[in-house]
């Protein structure tokens, strides 16, 4: 029986992506090919080297883009073409998306935004008949659906790494960051990026009366070290800080070495977060905005403490109250239930579904 062909189109290893991709391009009763930026293991039959720029801000560049995605279905009689990052494309409406000439298009959105322009970008990089959409949270979905999208399928982000952190051990991993072991510690892990709402959560534990450490491990981004370092300066001993990028099993001795996983992002932030994934995975407290796709999660499947990102007073007395709790936590049956399906035989099984003909 003829293999179903996919091609899997990414054009930036940034965070997670190459990961997704790898774990995509292993799928068995299939044959993957791979249009990228750098190769994945692939057989020079089935990879294709992407060389242009990974951001696509010109008509220029995403116009090749569409072309040279167009040649290699020609080429090699692809079946499904999924497109691993559909965020980054919104501002070209999906034009040329018809062209492409595959039996079925995948989509796979990993944040959601609002707005007139971002609304009509949906229903356009949709409108084929053969489209499917792929996005991470049921709050996602169901804001797409308002919107007017069609053919959406619902694919939790996985922990690819769902073993490790399920049995890395909690002692050593504290020991490694040299985090005291009298006070519940508060993992803030991951890019210092400004949805996250970094500088105000850390500005308002100056008011903290309940014991406390601060883990603040990951990479500068638009949040800067300096910013991190003045908005703690107040309780300095209270904190430890790695400002740099992690190797993985430090991001995973990060989250295991935590109490409590911080994800109180702010309200322009809906879709999945890496951290808080990880961290359920570790069957670790989440601390969590109340809004959006972590809100809903959190709260649906009682895995942790949420708070209104926007109100200082509820954000400081939400993380006392799980600070109070700290490794006291226990998961529910709703919760163990809800880290099951993030394990990545779950990922797969779903994609096989969604690639079917």
């Amino acid at each position: 029986m003829k293999k179903t062909k996919i091609l899997f189109c990414e054009k930036n290893f940034s965070g997670h992506r190459r990961t997704y991709l790898a774990n995509l391009a292993k799928l068995d009763g299939f044959e993957t090919f791979v249009y990228a930026p750098e190769n994945i293991g692939m057989d020079a039959e089935h990879f294709f080297s992407y060389a242009g720029s990974q951001t696509l801000k010109t008509a220029k560049a995403y116009l090749y883009w569409i072309r040279e995605i167009r040649k290699i279905v020609a080429e090699k009689q692809i079946d499904v073409v999924h497109i691993l990052d559909g965020d980054s494309l919104m501002r070209f409406f999906g034009i040329g998306f018809q062209w492409l000439g595959a039996k079925k298009l995948v989509i796979t959105y990993h944040h959601f935004f609002d707005g007139k322009l971002r609304q009509i970008s949906y229903r356009m990089m949709s409108a084929g008949r053969n489209t499917v959409c792929v996005v991470h949270t049921n709050s996602v979905r169901q804001q797409l659906c308002q919107m007017g999208v069609e053919n959406i399928e619902v694919c939790q982000y996985p922990a690819f790494d769902y073993e490790c952190f399920a049995q890395r051990d909690s002692v050593s991993s504290r020991e490694y960051f040299s985090l005291p072991s009298d006070k519940p510690v508060i993992g803030i892990v991951g890019g210092m990026t400004r949805y996250k709402n970094i500088i105000p959560f850390l500005n308002i534990m100056k008011k903290c009366k309940t014991p406390f450490h601060l883990l603040i491990c990951g990479s500068e981004s638009d949040v800067s070290k300096e910013e991190i370092e003045a908005a703690v300066q107040p309780y300095a001993e209270n904190v430890t800080m790695q400002i740099r990028h992690l190797s993985q099993e430090e991001y995973q001795s990060a989250i295991v070495a935590s109490d409590i996983i911080y994800s109180l992002y702010g309200k322009e932030f809906d879709g999945a977060s890496g951290p808080l994934t990880d961290g359920v995975c570790a069957g670790k407290m989440i601390l969590s905005c109340d809004h959006g796709s972590l809100g809903e999660i959190v709260r649906e499947n009682e895995l942790g403490v949420i708070a209104d990102c926007d109100d200082e007073e509820d954000m400081l007395r939400r993380t006392e109250e799980a600070l109070r709790v700290g490794r006291g936590f226990a998961y529910t049956g709703k919760a163990s239930k809800y880290a099951e399906e993030l394990k990545p035989e779950v990922f797969a099984d779903r994609y096989r579904i969604i690639y079917r003909m």
